[in-house]
């Protein structure tokens, strides 16, 4: 395994008029992903990811499907939620599609779980969001019980229990690899530490340093737990690698489109001009720039953060479909090489 597994990701986000006229179609983003996943695999990325949404303003409810049709046309790299909103499904029906896109892919599957930004899968599943935690803590045990054993028997509050239930299929891989995904709450980071559970965290606002702390927390409760020798961290951030610092810089409409609410009470939130070109600086979030630029800020945030994975939301915004394929191009052919050479320098000492 390389020192740092890189990748990209969509949440499949849809501007159906974007911001420079362009109708888009849900038939047209969705080919859109499919061929993201597909570049990502031909560029020798090693990850790539799909949220999950359940409002109009997305066109993937559910991300196997779409997973399915990328494993279909790739060969190796491997196939993640970004995240599958666990409080709101059924664990077994989770554990039984992502096995299939295991079986389908030769063993690429992984499952990232989360509570969910967003109401509406709450409502539309009959799931009372007041009790969003207590009911991912339940259904998150049982989705590890159905990960470790063939044959099953559980009773929770939340759902019927099982006796003796063989769940299948089983995937190609012994155990699917289940990963917490995670925004910035405390708790999750220190439930994935004790659960001894890979750890992807959003990066979307601070430092580094101010992500640091999660990081710290996770370590010391998978630590305290006697899972030390599992623990990952993944880092999620958004992406775009342009030719010039004046192009990177002229996709602040298509970003602003990106985060702003689309209707009433809908979530989301208005980034400014200067919002923009503050979070593009070295010790901000945003990995939008030329690729100089962009490799030095994911070399600081490793020398901080020393993560494991590294996933990129790339196609946000309602992005012209060139402009992302440029900017991926520029990920597995220029960024992801010099990150990956200069991290293993580091990690053997070499100045």
């Amino acid at each position: 395994m390389s020192v740092v597994e890189i990748g990209v990701a969509s949440l499949a986000d849809r501007q159906p008029r974007t911001v420079d006229g362009t109708t888009v179609t849900e038939a047209a983003r969705t080919a859109q992903i499919i061929e993201l996943g597909v570049q990502a695999d031909e560029l020798g990325l090693d990850v790539f990811g799909l949220g999950e949404h359940h409002s109009r303003d997305f066109v993937v409810s559910s991300p196997v499907p779409v997973l399915a049709a990328v494993a279909a046309r790739t060969t190796r790299i491997r196939l993640t939620s970004g995240v599958t909103v666990l409080s709101a499904l059924d664990p077994v029906r989770v554990h039984q599609d992502f096995a299939t896109l295991d079986l389908i892919s030769g063993g690429r599957a992984e499952i990232t779980v989360g509570r969910s930004a967003y109401p509406e899968p709450f409502a539309l599943f009959g799931v009372d969001i007041n009790d969003y935690d207590e009911v991912f803590t339940e259904k998150l045990d049982l989705l590890l019980r159905l990960r470790d054993e063939p044959e099953i028997s559980w009773s929770g509050t939340h759902r019927p229990p099982l006796t003796r239930a063989a769940v299948v299929p089983r995937g190609v891989q012994a155990a699917l690899p289940v990963w917490i995904g995670a925004g910035g709450t405390p708790a999750s980071a220190a439930r994935a530490g004790l659960l001894g559970l890979p750890l992807i965290l959003g990066y979307l606002g601070g430092s580094p340093e101010h992500l640091r702390g999660l990081v710290d927390l996770y370590r010391a409760a998978g630590a305290r737990a006697g899972h030390a020798d599992r623990l990952r961290v993944g880092v999620a951030a958004h992406y775009f690698g342009a030719e010039t610092q004046a192009e990177a810089a002229s996709t602040y409409p298509y970003y602003h489109d990106f985060l702003r609410p689309k209707h009433p009470g809908g979530g989301g939130f208005v980034v400014t001009p200067q919002a923009f070109t503050d979070g593009t600086s070295p010790d901000r979030p945003l990995m939008i720039g030329t690729p100089g630029h962009v490799i030095d800020k994911l070399v600081h945030l490793h020398k901080v953060l020393g993560y494991d994975r590294l996933q990129l939301l790339a196609d946000w915004g309602g992005l012209p479909a060139p402009l992302v394929e440029a900017s991926v191009h520029r990920l597995g052919t220029e960024i992801a090489p010099a990150l990956r050479e200069t991290l293993s320098r580091v990690s053997r000492g070499i100045p």
